[in-house]
């Protein structure tokens, strides 16, 4: 598998529809190999997707839904290390009957990437556990918001 090329963050820091959020990297986050453990970046990729969902959606696809993540692909770029801070940069890549398709990337403090990311969620109703389409509002706010 190659590795797609590096984005352009000068385009990412520009573009409004990127959804920026920042987490503290924490000592517990560390492993072994002094750096950062991959199942951290997954965190930061988390609370991220979660900040975008709440920003770009709030409660427009109704209180009877939540939304399940089916896929998470994660491409690490450079090590991070304590302590330091990681932000994350979302945006909406694609948009499904009933999923969404986040990309993102990860930089260390100093604006390095040291990952991107791509997760594809799926809206799911309540009760019956299974994907729902996007309600006809819900699918406005996120076309409008697609890079």
């Amino acid at each position: 598998m190659s590795r797609s090329p590096d984005p352009d963050l000068a385009a990412l820091t520009a573009d409004d529809r990127v959804l920026w959020s920042e987490d503290v990297l924490r000592f517990c986050d560390t492993d072994a190999n002094g750096h950062v453990n991959n199942a951290a970046f997954a965190m930061f990729c988390e609370s991220g997707r979660v900040n975008a969902l709440r920003s770009v959606l709030g409660e427009t696809c109704g209180a009877d839904t939540f939304f399940s993540v089916a896929t998470l692909t994660i491409h690490y770029r450079a090590e991070l290390h304590y302590p330091g801070r990681v932000r994350s940069g979302t945006w909406l890549a694609r948009l499904g009957t009933s999923s969404v398709t986040f990309a993102q990337v990860l930089l260390d403090d100093g604006g390095r990437l040291a990952a991107t990311s791509e997760a594809v969620a799926v809206l799911m109703d309540t009760a019956t556990r299974r994907p729902r389409a996007f309600p006809p509002a819900s699918r406005a706010v996120v076309e409008a918001m697609l890079r």
